[in-house]
């Protein structure tokens, strides 16, 4: 799943990541259960299946990522801490910028120690939107 503005440009993409693919385009339940994270709650995540590839290290990443709820953000400098790597700062925002899924893994919830927004794979102006329908949605549910 990504952030797409260029139909054409996101299907290239997928023929080079996967060129022996074949591709069809179809609504089916896997993509609806996908979809549904825009409306439900986080904690159904277990009804979507994903399948990526990185080091060991990029995974513990992401899946420190998924432990950060809804509305919430963290810190590289805390991702690095919670994956017992204290000084991994750096590599854990390199990690970070390699997240192959947009939105279900969520990057976008990292930000600087100081405060600063930082840059995002699918645009700085679209992770401060997440971030604040993301906080507007989970400061409706309180």
């Amino acid at each position: 799943m990504s952030f797409a503005d260029d139909e054409q440009k996101a299907y290239d993409e997928l023929y080079r990541q996967f060129p022996n693919a074949k591709y069809r385009q179809m609504v089916d339940l896997i993509q609806q259960n996908a979809l549904y994270i825009f409306t439900r709650d986080w904690s159904k995540l277990d009804e979507i299946k994903i399948h990526i590839k990185g080091t060991d290290f990029q995974i513990k990443v992401w899946e420190a990522l998924l432990k950060i709820p809804m509305g919430e953000l963290s810190t590289y400098a805390s991702i690095a801490t919670s994956i017992n790597n204290p000084n991994a700062s750096r590599a854990v925002g390199s990690a970070i910028g390699d997240n192959p899924v947009a939105f279900i893994i969520p990057c976008h919830r990292v930000i600087q120690s100081t405060g600063i927004i930082g840059q995002y794979h699918w645009g700085s102006t679209r992770k401060t939107a997440l971030i604040g329908w993301e906080a507007a949605k989970a400061h409706s549910k309180n």
